[in-house]
């Protein structure tokens, strides 16, 4: 069961960067700019504070 919790977290999480980085991709596409590793490294911290509400909540949801 804590195996389940922990992948599906894992794929939550993975949903929201996967998100984050299209959107970065699609807005640089339509302003015309190079899309670059920066780009991934920013989407992976939105990612993850994004995320943040939701793993809180869970959290206190446990308790």
């Amino acid at each position: 069961m804590i195996l389940n919790n922990k992948l599906k977290t894992i794929f939550v999480l993975a949903l929201y960067i996967g998100f984050t980085i299209a959107i970065y991709a699609i807005v640089c596409h339509f302003l015309k700019i190079e899309f670059q590793d920066i780009h991934l490294l920013y989407a992976v911290l939105v990612g993850c504070i994004a995320y943040l509400p939701k793993f809180i909540a869970d959290k206190k949801r446990k308790k």
